[in-house]
């Protein structure tokens, strides 16, 4: 199994790419790309360390389709990040110590169009979780996050899903291995994600109006030969009034048989240019354990915009409630990005 993913990928290029003896297979004018440099920095307010963190990443991304006569049959998208931290101390559980570099693989599928019409498509790879508001917001190479990473315990899996549209409604799922990040075979894990709605025919920092239903069942691994239970449901919704947005998720399960329940409420503004937006947030995760329920509530505050073509910066302090461990922490968080689209 260790070679599992790499014979996928040879197979899957060579499919793709078999159809060049037909003059009429093309994906050249299909095909762009983007490269990337983002620099974050972080502080903490009751960190053991007094200088902020800083991560930087370097990204390169790449998708394009292939095409027969006038019919789509199969979209690629790839995107390949070196992330390094330094006194990073909220960091993803890949990196080995707040100080660390690694090759990261985010959205590194293929999805072949099973129909000419969109009503079914097989996708293959390591794409992010189709749960919440997760599937509708674009959340990629920004601080602005949502549940989805500490509800679930993970954002993206490597797998086989479908999707489609029918009608007024998308649906998504995933089969995953349940590793993450990285392709892990040494546990019993694995990890499955299905949302349907009606706002998700396109992913942007302000998704279209709508609302989803979702459901999650895994055995996560959490470290060589042991795994974690949890499974959720969970609904979201989306609506506009005038420059104002309204966003909020409510999710239900247990981690581990324990009872867990968690919400998010967003509110949001977008200036008139369009190119501005701020937003509050208000994140809760209720968990129930022997003596009682622990809770973490925090309230987030954050401004995004685009300065040029090419340079986005944003900005957010988030105040933490009450946490299930440790101080009640005040988060400052910026971000550059300067991002080349072709």
């Amino acid at each position: 199994m260790k070679g599992f993913w790499p014979r996928i990928c040879i197979l899957t290029l060579a499919l793709c790419c078999s159809g060049n003896a037909d003059s009429d297979t093309r994906w050249y004018d299909q095909f762009r790309w983007a490269g990337e440099y983002l620099f974050r920095s972080q502080y903490l307010s009751e960190s053991d360390l007094t200088d902020p963190g800083f991560w930087h990443t370097l990204g390169f991304e790449a998708n394009g389709t292939f095409s027969s006569g006038q019919r789509d049959i199969a979209t690629v998208n790839a995107q390949l990040s070196l992330w390094c931290l330094k006194n990073y101390t909220r960091r993803p559980p890949v990196f080995d110590g707040p100080s660390d570099c690694e090759w990261i693989p985010k959205n590194f599928f293929v999805d072949f169009h099973l129909r000419g019409d969109g009503k079914l498509n097989l996708r293959l790879g390591h794409p992010e979780l189709p749960f919440g508001l997760e599937a509708p917001v674009s959340t990629n190479q920004t601080i602005r996050q949502l549940n989805t990473g500490r509800d679930l315990g993970l954002k993206l899996d490597w797998g086989l899903g479908a999707n489609g549209t029918i009608g007024r409604w998308n649906y998504q799922t995933l089969l995953g291995r349940g590793s993450g990040i990285r392709y892990k075979n040494d546990a019993e894990s694995y990890s499955f994600t299905g949302r349907i709605g009606n706002n998700f025919d396109y992913q942007g920092f302000l998704p279209a109006p709508g609302v989803g239903f979702s459901l999650f069942m895994a055995e996560l691994r959490t470290g060589k030969d042991a795994t974690s239970e949890r499974w959720r449901v969970a609904v979201d919704g989306v609506t506009y009034h005038g420059p104002w947005g309204f966003m909020g998720q409510l999710s239900a399960g247990e981690t581990n048989h324990r009872p867990t329940l968690n919400g998010l409420v967003e509110v949001n503004r977008l200036n008139r240019a369009g190119n501005w937006i701020g937003y509050l947030q208000w994140k809760s995760f209720n968990q129930e354990t022997v003596a009682k329920w622990q809770r973490a509530n925090s309230i987030i505050l954050g401004v995004e915009g685009e300065l040029t073509d090419i340079l986005t910066l944003s900005a957010q302090v988030e105040r933490e409630l009450s946490t299930f461990a440790g101080p009640n922490q005040t988060v400052l968080d910026f971000q550059a990005r300067f991002r080349i689209e072709r």
